[in-house]
């Protein structure tokens, strides 16, 4: 058996690139959202024209790598600065990263060519495709990284945002994806028109694609303007301390720690609170371990008036009542305005790296390998959503970058979450995108759930968003503050938080009827 491998050639490894770099434009820093209306023409130009199955997979591998490489940079300074990494290995761990996240990409293509030449359908299936690829990247057994998906690109478009409720992010991404696949198909016509001299362009075929086009775009364009929601009435005091994130932790140093968050939560000008929140940091906190803390928060909740959520790390007991401190959890502890604890919500969805170390014990010792959160072992995962109640009143937490997994906002609207909360310590990203990045993906999902979505992170972007995407009130990033603001419960339910990620999966059976398509044809 003869295996050929095909190598692509420079124009199309050049197209890849491009789309790779375009595709990147689309999300913060930059944020030209309007490039994701062509980014993707590069690509599927090459997957649809690609002389062989692997010149196809290492296109769209070159795309996948160019992509995260300079939308993601902040990974390698990130695991540089606070996992313990030299810059060799930091600069390894990244290109491994590419390496994996990569291969979606190089996945698409390759899938796209095969099925493409042997259905017959070269550019049609590959909307359904790229969709059904992205679902595989939120939902990938080693934990799945859904970071800037397509349709998060237009999160800020008010009116292309109206099928978000219905059809969730992905709905938003086939969209784009068709309309980039409507442009490849008419640009490729007119290409081979013009190549062979043939006067009949354009065709009628040509004018139905010219026309889905316009509508498409007339669709993304529609100057929607949500309702004003000015009936807010619930009141949040959202902590930012501004932690630094390699502070040495002592008695002394926890004990300012304590009284900063405490002057912080104080409150101000008369107005009362409903709910004060402290967001996911650094500080070692553990509730049921520190007596001071106990002490503090008892007082803070006498002048308050108000439940107290905050993040913390939690240890099980063993049998001899003893904490078990080889099984950390990072945790969400609600305290009620009289003193009682109420509910605890176990992180689920753990950051590599960061949280644990998804290598050998053996292969972390040759390397150095550390964790970027220091004097604990390995974190153990939450199994389930939790609800937290007070007053009357439901919600739920996403601690950190949970906020990317659509599924686990919606399940805990599903369960009964009246607003959402999402605590986060994005210091560790420094100055780069991913703040702006992270934030943009906790709008869709207070735009999938239509409901408020409470955002506080230790050093920045703390924002109130509104059940529409829309940022409310924010604090300006890496300064020590608080920001009190107003927000409503909110109890109806959307078709996407009722049903799911129906319309990925109708993309992943679409993606197989056309595969079984290209094989019956290959078959005959």
């Amino acid at each position: 058996m003869h295996l050929k491998l095909r190598i692509p050639n420079v124009a199309s490894l050049v197209a890849a690139a491009v789309s790779g770099a375009a595709l990147s434009a689309c999300f913060p820093l930059h944020a030209w959202d309007w490039l994701a209306w062509m980014a993707l023409v590069p690509l599927f130009v090459v997957v649809a024209r690609a002389r062989g199955g692997w010149s196809a997979w290492w296109s769209g591998y070159l795309a996948g790598a160019v992509f995260f490489g300079l939308s993601c940079p902040w990974i390698a300074a990130t695991v540089h600065n606070y996992g313990g990494l030299s810059p060799a290995l930091a600069g390894l761990v990244f290109i491994l990263f590419l390496a994996l996240m990569g291969s979606y990409f190089a996945l698409f293509a390759w899938l796209g060519y095969w099925i493409g030449r042997r259905s017959g359908h070269r550019v049609l299936p590959l909307p359904f495709l790229w969709v059904a690829v992205e679902l595989l990247r939120t939902y990938t057994p080693m934990g799945g990284f859904p970071w800037n998906l397509l349709g998060y690109s237009q999160v800020s478009h008010a009116g292309f945002m109206v099928v978000v409720p219905i059809t969730g992010v992905y709905g938003a991404s086939l969209i784009i994806a068709v309309e980039n696949a409507l442009l490849t198909d008419l640009a490729m016509r007119f290409y081979a028109s013009r190549a062979d001299g043939a006067p009949g362009w354009p065709t009628r075929r040509d004018a139905w694609l010219g026309i889905g086009l316009g509508v498409i775009l007339a669709f993304a364009t529609w100057p929607y303007h949500p309702p004003s929601l000015s009936l807010e009435s619930m009141t949040a005091r959202l902590v930012q301390p501004d932690t630094p994130l390699n502070q040495d932790w002592t008695g002394p140093s926890l004990a300012r720690f304590l009284r900063q968050q405490d002057a912080l939560s104080a409150p101000a000008g008369g107005r009362h609170v409903n709910l004060i929140l402290w967001p996911e940091q650094p500080a070692p906190l553990s509730y049921a371990l520190q007596p001071g803390f106990q002490a503090m928060t008892a007082e803070m909740l006498s002048r308050a008036r108000a439940a107290f959520l905050f993040s913390e790390v939690t240890y099980p007991l063993s049998a001899q009542g003893v904490p078990d401190y080889n099984r950390p959890r990072n945790s969400s502890l609600i305290i009620h305005a009289d003193g009682t604890t109420g509910q605890r919500y176990d992180k689920m969805h753990l950051v590599p790296f960061g949280e644990y170390v998804p290598l050998p014990a053996w292969v972390q010792r040759i390397a150095g390998i550390g964790k970027m959160v220091q004097g604990v072992g390995d974190f153990v995962p939450g199994h389930k959503p939790v609800l937290f109640h007070d007053g009357g009143h439901t919600f739920a937490t996403l601690i950190c970058y949970e906020s990317i997994f659509p599924d686990l906002a919606r399940q805990e609207v599903l369960d009964g979450a009246q607003w959402l909360v999402n605590q986060s310590d994005d210091g560790w990203y420094g100055r780069s995108s991913a703040m702006q990045q992270g934030l943009m993906m906790a709008r869709m999902r207070a735009i999938e759930n239509r409901r408020w979505m409470l955002r506080d992170t230790n050093s920045g972007l703390t924002a109130v968003i509104d059940p529409y995407g829309r940022v409310r009130a924010e604090l300006p990033p890496f300064r020590t503050a608080a920001l009190v603001t107003g927000f409503s419960p909110r109890t109806g339910l959307t078709f996407y938080t009722r049903h799911g990620d129906w319309l990925a999966w109708l993309c992943v059976a679409l993606t197989a009827a056309f595969a079984a398509l290209a094989a019956l044809r290959r078959l005959r």
